[in-house]
Parts: C-alpha cells; sequence; structure tokens
C-alpha cells in the first residue's frame, strides 16, 4: 500500500511539473502585417487556405504569407524587430512563443524566396530561419538577408552576425561576409567578404531608415523614445495630446476636420485563432489605437485614442486586445461589433468600408509614401544573386544581377504634400529635399549614419537649419546622437 502511494505520489508530481512547464512556454503571441503592397496572400491557420492578406492583421504561430512577383510584407514584432518578404517569396511561422525565461523565440521558414530579418531583440531572444532544412539564427542587433534558389541558401550580414547552427558546430557568418550552403552537401559551404547588392535592398533600406526615424530616433514627449510595434505610424500620421479626464492622448491629423469619420470606418475583421474576430485597421497607423486602450469622442477635438495604463515606462504592456473598445461615442453612433464566430465552415475575413491595394488615409494628412517605388530594377527577384560555385567576393559582383544593381538609382518620388486642417502638426513636406519617400523628422536624423547592402550613401537632405542630413541609406542601427523632437 505504502509502494502504490508512494508511486502516485511520483506520478502526480510528474503531471504537475509537466503542467507548469506547459504554462511556462506560452504560443499565445501576437505580431502585426505592418505594411503590404500588391499580390500579397495569407493563411491564418483558419483552414481557409490562403487568402488576401490585410494590413494590420494579427499574426499568430503557423501563419504563412506568400508574395506574388509584385507583392511586398513587412512583419512586425512586439519589439520593434521585423522580417521583411520580398516578391515571390513564401515564408511560414514556425514558433511565436515566449519560453518559461521569458524571452521570445521566432522561428521563420523560408520556403522560397527573399527575407529580410532586422533583429532588434532584447539579450534572451531568439530569431532563427529555417531554409531549405538549414538552420540559422540571427544574432542580437543584427541584420541579414536570406534567398534561396533551388537547394542553395544564401545568408548575408550587413550588421552584426548570424550563426549557422546545421553543422556539428555553429558557424559564425560575421559583418559584410555571406555564406553560401547547398543543402545536399551542408559541410561544404563557403563563405566569402562581401555583400553583393539586389534590387529589393533598396526596399528594405527605406522601411528600415522610416522606422529609424519616427521609432527609435523620434523622442515623443520629452522621456523615453517608444520602440514598441506600430509607434513609427503613431508618430508619422499623428500626435499626441493631454485631454481633461483622460490623460494622454493621440489622434491622427486631419481627424478633427473630418466631422464625419470615425475609427472604424474602413478595415476587415480578420479571423485569428484563438482569438475570434479580430479588427485589422486599413490605415497605417491602426494597430496600437485598435488593439491597447480605448477610443473616445469630444464635440471639440473629435474622435481621439488614449492608451489609459497600456503606456508603461516607454513601452506597451502586454495587455493586447483583438478590438479597442469606445467610450462616450456621439450622440447615434453605433459601436462595432465583431462577427460571430463560428464553431467551424467558413471564417473569411469581412471587410469593412473601402479598402483598396493602397493604405487608406485621411485627407488632411500625410498621404502614404510609396515604398515600393525605391526599386529601380525587377527583373530577378526572386533568387539569390550569386550561385553557389561563383560569389563575388564584394559588393562589385561577378554576378548579373549584382550589375543591374549596380545601374540603380535611389528614387525621386517625393512625399506628396498634405492638405491643412488638422488639429496638430504634420510632417512638413518642406523639411523634405530628396532622398527619401516619407518627410524626415527635422531634428531626428542629426547626427545618424548606417550603411545599407551594399548602398551608396543617399542624398544629402536639407533641414531648416540649412545643415545636410547625414547619409542614411542602410538597415542598420541608428545612433540616438541628436535624437528627438516630434514632427514639425
Amino acid at each position: 500500500m505504502a509502494k502504490r502511494t508512494e508511486y502516485a505520489l511520483v506520478m502526480m508530481t510528474v503531471v504537475l511539473l509537466a503542467a507548469v512547464s506547459a504554462q511556462a512556454t506560452s504560443h499565445v503571441r501576437i505580431v502585426r502585417l505592418s505594411y503590404e503592397s500588391g499580390n500579397v496572400r495569407m493563411d491564418r491557420g483558419t483552414g481557409q487556405g490562403l487568402e488576401r492578406a490585410l494590413l494590420n492583421s494579427p499574426i499568430v504561430e503557423g501563419s504563412r504569407i506568400v508574395t506574388g512577383n509584385d507583392g511586398l510584407v513587412e512583419v512586425e514584432f512586439e519589439n520593434n524587430s521585423v522580417v521583411r518578404i520580398g516578391e515571390a517569396t513564401e515564408v511560414r511561422f514556425r514558433q511565436l512563443l515566449m519560453n518559461d525565461a521569458g524571452y521570445k523565440v521566432n522561428e521563420v521558414e523560408l520556403v522560397n524566396g527573399t527575407v529580410y530579418v532586422d533583429a532588434r531583440s532584447e539579450k534572451g531572444d531568439i530569431y532563427r530561419v529555417v531554409a531549405e532544412n538549414q538552420v540559422f539564427e540571427v544574432q542580437r542587433n543584427s541584420q541579414a538577408r536570406f534567398q534561396t534558389s533551388g537547394n542553395q541558401v544564401q545568408v548575408a550580414v550587413v550588421n552584426g552576425s548570424a550563426n549557422f547552427e546545421t553543422t556539428p558546430q555553429p558557424v559564425a557568418i560575421k559583418k559584410s561576409f555571406t555564406l553560401l550552403v547547398d543543402s545536399a552537401n551542408p559541410s561544404g559551404y563557403l563563405a566569402t567578404k562581401g555583400v553583393d547588392k539586389v534590387p529589393l535592398d533598396a526596399w528594405n533600406n527605406e522601411r528600415a531608415a522610416y522606422q529609424n526615424a519616427y521609432s527609435y530616433n523620434n523622442d515623443p514627449y520629452g522621456g523615453k523614445g517608444l520602440s514598441s510595434a506600430g509607434y513609427q505610424d503613431l508618430a508619422y500620421y499623428g500626435g499626441f495630446m493631454t485631454v481633461p479626464g483622460y490623460g494622454l492622448a493621440w489622434q491622427p491629423y486631419g481627424a478633427s476636420s473630418w466631422m464625419g469619420w470615425d475609427p472604424y470606418m474602413t478595415g476587415a475583421w480578420a479571423y485569428t485563432p484563438g482569438f475570434g474576430y479580430a479588427w485589422a485597421s486599413a490605415y497605417p497607423w491602426g494597430w496600437m489605437p485598435y488593439h491597447y486602450g480605448s477610443w473616445a469622442y469630444q464635440p471639440v477635438i473629435g474622435w481621439f485614442w488614449y492608451p489609459g495604463n497600456s503606456f508603461n515606462g516607454g513601452g506597451v504592456v502586454t495587455n493586447w486586445q483583438a478590438t479597442a473598445p469606445v467610450v462616450n461615442a456621439p450622440a447615434g453612433y453605433h459601436a462595432p461589433v465583431p462577427p460571430t464566430s463560428p464553431t467551424n465552415g467558413n471564417r473569411a475575413a469581412v471587410l469593412v468600408g473601402q479598402i483598396g491595394r493602397m493604405p487608406a488615409y485621411l485627407p488632411g494628412g500625410p498621404v502614404p509614401p510609396n515604398f515600393r517605388s525605391v526599386i529601380q530594377d525587377h527583373s530577378g527577384l526572386s533568387g539569390m544573386s550569386t550561385p553557389l560555385t561563383g560569389t563575388s567576393g564584394g559588393s562589385g559582383g561577378g554576378s548579373s544581377v549584382a550589375a543591374r544593381n549596380a545601374r540603380s538609382a535611389n528614387s525621386r518620388n517625393v512625399y506628396s504634400a498634405n492638405r491643412t486642417g488638422s488639429s496638430f502638426a504634420s510632417p512638413r513636406a518642406g523639411a523634405y529635399s530628396g532622398g527619401h519617400v516619407f518627410v524626415v523628422p527635422q531634428s531626428s536624423f542629426a547626427g545618424w549614419s548606417s550603411g545599407g547592402f551594399g548602398t551608396a550613401a543617399s542624398p544629402s537632405v536639407g533641414r531648416s537649419s540649412g545643415t545636410a542630413m547625414p547619409a542614411s541609406s542602410g538597415m542598420g542601427h541608428a545612433s540616438h546622437a541628436g535624437a528627438g523632437g516630434t514632427p514639425k
């Protein structure tokens, strides 16, 4: 009897330990589809297969994204780290979990095509890429480009480092080195000095420059700059204020002058496993204001978003919600109600309002920049730039794609001047004089310089003081020296 009791206690302990371990590793994480252009499809793991990808869709573990020949996507993690997905590419998010130590594990499978990983991670976070059954880990504060062609994988590191994990001992890929490996012979990998350019680098660098300018290097209100998912879009498309009774609040430029506007006017209900239907806003800034805090209305101010207790120590706490509630709405307004989640069968997204291929914007506010316009050469966008048997050893090239890139030039598509009428000062077209498709904050780029994927420095951008903006064409992290100032 005593032995049976002892055995039962042991088994109970094992079960309890297993339960604790299972609870300690959480797979319930939400990341954001922060940018999409062209033909982009997404499998949400709902049984619907591939559907049209929607801006600001929640992405969970098991999601799959497929881009067409003109498709571009950016997926942003909670801490501003991103995966940028090129044209003619398929990516699967195999792991999005929080381990028992509190670190995030992000594992992305590159089925084919091109992805960029910008790992601005906390110490202990893991960013892993699997391509052709080869495993790579991008280290903290590092940026790398991954490309496939047949059984071959090319990894180019522009900043920091990455590890090739398939070999018996991990192989470090240092900054400005390129590693080529054939899955049929992993031990025969070849590492060379130098990083060739490809046309997609220009788009990747422009998105990185935008993120740097409006999140990492933009000090919003005299305190620590926010660098959580979606903050750069809040800084670009709107402004903060203090509203009596609500505290800190934010409003998109143009909202106060459009009296018929409401925050749930255009977007979609996207079914998300584990959460049911969640709101996917069609506005480029539509992540934080729809999944944290609440929306409110006042007759003089109009609609505004207030984060409540979501902002904490310069970041966003983990209180994500499928849809932000509406409080104090104007008379006659009906708060949004998500569709009923079916127990089985059709779980397709439900569109609301007019949703085009371009992100929505408010009259009087900034027009979304055309980030893809910086790609000058659209030939050879899928596949890697250099075959395994013929690496060039540097940006000077040897491959046909590298030669085509040498003829590429920065886009001159300028930011569209926005109309007036907002209660907040929006980014001014006058601050722009070339080199970027977005308006650069007049003070945010002071002292910033970073190198991109074999790209030359972009043209200088004049500021109100008459001084030139330093080179800013890269994927690398910006220096925080001289950062600060909300958009003027």
